[in-house]
Order: structure tokens, then sequence, then C-alpha cells
């Protein structure tokens, strides 16, 4: 199955930071005043954990940046494929920069599974990054360093 992504919606602007990622689902599908029944009484409790609560349960959170040369898009599927041969299409609506993620009463850790996923970014790229293929000893360590000869 493919995905296509339609970009002609998204201008040069980011959204402003009010994006929210909450831990819970909503069976909805259709338009939504999310800004008049959602506008949440944020609290920073002064350690750089965020406190709100959401139908009487209580929210903490964070906010999180998108590394240097990502951006992120906001996206609504136009197109929803009923085969494996369809494609799935969206259409990108606005880019952001950063958002604030939710966890149901726990603060946030680096052990989050959104936490982690923002770390393989960093791993993907050391992964992928050219290496020198000379050996070296030091000590009882052994380094291996690569170069990329491809053009």
């Amino acid at each position: 199955m493919s995905v296509e992504v339609d970009l002609s919606g998204v201008n040069g602007e980011t959204a402003p930071p009010k994006l929210h990622l909450l831990p819970c689902e909503i069976e909805h599908t259709g338009p939504a005043q999310v800004a008049q029944y959602f506008t949440p009484s944020i609290r920073d409790n002064g350690q750089g954990v965020l406190q709100a609560s959401f139908r009487g349960r209580e929210l903490r959170g964070g906010t999180v940046s998108l590394p240097d040369g990502y951006t992120g898009l906001v996206l609504k599927e136009k197109h929803k494929a009923v085969s494996d041969e369809e494609a799935r299409v969206f259409h990108a609506g606005q880019k952001f920069q950063e958002f604030t993620y939710w966890n149901m009463e726990t603060p946030p850790s680096r052990n989050d599974a959104l936490q982690k996923a923002m770390h393989w970014l960093d791993i993907s790229k050391a992964i992928h990054a050219p290496v020198d293929r000379n050996i070296s000893q030091n000590g009882s360590h052994t380094r291996v360093k690569l170069e990329d000869s491809s053009p």
C-alpha cells in the first residue's frame, strides 16, 4: 500500500504552539469545535512538568521541540484505501516545530515511547553517517573507523 501526502495546503508559516497529543481516543469522525471545548488550564509545577486535567483525569506533560532540519505536519486523510493496491492520500494542513504531549497521571520521562522515538532521529543519523575504515587499538578496546567511499 502506498501513501501520498498533498503538500499544496501548507504555507511557509508554522502553526502556533497549541498542538496537544492526548493519551486518549475519541470516537468521532467529522469537524469539532476544539477551541470552544478544549482550552486547558495548564500549570507548570516548577520542575519542567506541565499539569492539566481532562474530564476529571490528571494529565502531566511536557513540550517537545522537533530537532533542527525536521518539520512536523498536521495531516488529514482525504482518501482511505479499501485495498492494499490502493493509495492512502493525506492532506497537509499546517506545519509545526513543537507540541505538548500528555501522560495520564505520570510525569513525562525518557522512557516514554514518544521520547524514545525522538531519540531515534539522532541514532539513525549516527548509523548512516560516513565512517573511517582505519582500525586502531586503544587499551583493551578496539575502535573501527570506516570511511565512506561512495560519491
